[in-house]
């Protein structure tokens, strides 16, 4: 069972030891040294561009078709896009890991032993979900390499954040036709959590 989704663990479902294993943090405010922090501790793993999300560009990424259940997904404080080209060939999000008491696994069922990563749960994804998409929303020109990996990533859940960037960085070692960035969306978290 993976992490819950953020209505629940973000409205004080979750006990404090639960919070504690899985560095859930419901932060308040967005700080600048939080996010240049992470970005500096990978960095040293992989050369990576980091990009902060406005609350509106998050907002259009959640929104890039009406479906319920992708907005849901694209919501998730943590998730891991694969771009062949403009085309998306791999979506993880924190709740399709498998996790346990103090464990979190986002290779579960072995879908990263192999480039391009094996989806575990193909999603129902629409044509929408394109690089040049979420280029668009981010305000990024279209990287160069053939593929391109986005993580999404936020403080709220930092170790997992840790953990995603890990897992890709074992997946996409020794390749050099392949861009990674760090989309944090702090931003978008923290209006989250003051509305609601």
């Amino acid at each position: 069972m993976g992490i819950l989704l953020p209505t629940m663990f973000l409205a004080g479902g979750c006990s404090l030891i639960v919070k504690a294993a899985f560095g859930i943090d419901e932060i308040k405010e967005y700080r600048e040294e939080d996010v240049q922090s992470f970005l500096a501790e990978n960095q040293a793993k992989i050369p990576c561009r980091q990009i902060v999300a406005t609350v509106e560009q998050q907002d259009d990424l959640v929104r890039l078709d009406s479906d319920t259940t992708m907005m849901q997904h694209r919501g998730q404080p943590v998730q891991i896009l694969y771009f062949d080209g403009d085309s998306l060939v791999f979506y993880h999000i924190n709740c399709y890991t498998q996790s346990g008491f103090l464990r979190f696994d986002w290779n579960n069922k072995g879908s990263f032993d192999s480039f391009p990563p094996s989806p575990i749960v193909v999603p129902d994804w629409h044509g929408n979900m394109t690089l040049s998409n979420y280029c668009r929303h981010l305000s990024v020109p279209m990287p160069q390499s053939r593929y391109t990996v986005l993580i999404l990533w936020s403080n709220v859940l930092r170790k997992v954040s840790a953990k995603a960037v890990d897992v890709v960085v074992d997946n996409v070692a020794g390749r050099n036709d392949c861009t990674v960035w760090l989309v944090n969306i702090d931003k978008w978290m923290v209006n989250y959590m003051n509305n609601n």
